[in-house]
């Protein structure tokens, strides 16, 4: 536990040694039956004049978790471009398809646990899937046939920035050979009334909407996921277990996961693929970044964002049982 401030103990030890060694000679010349004192006196040992114990100030220990939780969200956050962090807005179904009922209802119910952990309200048996999760044997075949024959279920607008990553990312989404893969879409809303805040092909024409006020923190806008398709390929899960597999897809599912990222230096289930042995399931640090990305001000500006999901991501750290 780290100390808050830096204390300093000074101890005089001569006292102390001489009434130690004295003790031992009465001691041992009660036990052979004479109190002689000892004709030379022991050696005393070197006396220590101080002890110092240095530890870090509360607020400097805060400085550098808020610099390890910025380069994590650095590391792994991946808003669309322009765009803030995305979330479910109050509720999220999940479908699971390719696995036996028991097994889909097992993925199903892990991410829709962590749903509800951060507020979300799990959906109902028979629900329309906004998190699409499909197990495949060949998933680089399954991405590459979805992303030609479905087009729109990845880039709804056709061109129109703020929904997704873009062309370059979905080309890579569909040759990647990872375990998993998955493909956000999110929209910019009107935070008070949830309508379209950009132009869609169907609208024609840009929404107006009224806003608070002039403000350089809020702009009256907040970033909705609107569904998020997950491929696994069944092939690649050796040395993995349900468990495993159900957190970490629960994570990729909740938050926009940069599918490029490397967060080995981070204790997440994002590193499963890397190190199975290492993870039983979701950790401490991947619940305090979901539930600071459901806990944040969405209505700040798309370059604070960052900040704020840092300092709830702080108070989740700080504050729970260690």
């Amino acid at each position: 536990m780290a100390l808050s401030g830096t204390f300093r103990a000074t101890v005089s030890l001569a006292s102390a040694v001489a009434a130690l060694l004295a003790a031992q000679a009465f001691a041992q010349d009660l036990s052979a039956g004479t109190a002689a004192p000892s004709s030379s006196p022991a050696e005393a040992p070197p006396v220590v004049d101080e002890v110092v114990v240095r530890g870090q100030r509360m607020s400097e220990v805060e400085a550098d978790l808020r610099i390890h939780i910025g380069e994590f969200i650095q590391q792994v956050a991946a808003p669309a471009p322009g765009q803030g962090y995305a979330r479910w807005n109050r509720r999220v179904c999940v479908g699971v398809h390719n696995l036996e009922v028991s097994a889909a209802q097992y993925i199903a119910d892990r991410i829709s646990s962590l749903a509800a952990e951060v507020g979300l309200e799990p959906g109902e048996p028979g629900c329309t899937p906004q998190v699409v999760v499909m197990f495949t044997i060949d998933a680089r075949a399954t991405a590459t046939y979805m992303v030609e024959h479905q087009p729109r279920s990845f880039r709804p607008g056709m061109g129109i920035g703020g929904m997704q990553l873009g062309r370059e990312a979905l080309d890579e989404f569909a040759r990647s050979e990872r375990a998993v893969r998955w493909w956000h879409v999110s929209l910019p809303v009107d935070a008070r009334t949830g309508l379209s805040a950009i132009p869609l092909p169907q609208d024609g024409g840009y929404p107006v909407f009224p806003v608070a006020g002039p403000s350089r923190i809020h702009n009256g806008i907040r970033d909705d996921l609107y569904w998020a398709i997950i491929i696994v390929d069944s092939t690649k899960l050796a040395g993995t277990t349900w468990e495993q597999v159900g957190d970490y897809l629960a994570v990729v599912a909740l938050a926009q996961i940069d599918p490029n990222a490397e967060p080995a230096a981070f204790d997440s289930i994002l590193n499963l693929f890397s190190n199975p042995a290492a993870y039983s399931g979701l950790t401490d640090w991947d619940r305090s970044y979901i539930r600071a990305l459901y806990q944040f001000d969405q209505e700040r500006q798309p370059q604070l964002q960052a900040g704020e999901v840092i300092s709830e991501m702080v108070r989740w750290e700080r504050d729970r049982p260690q």
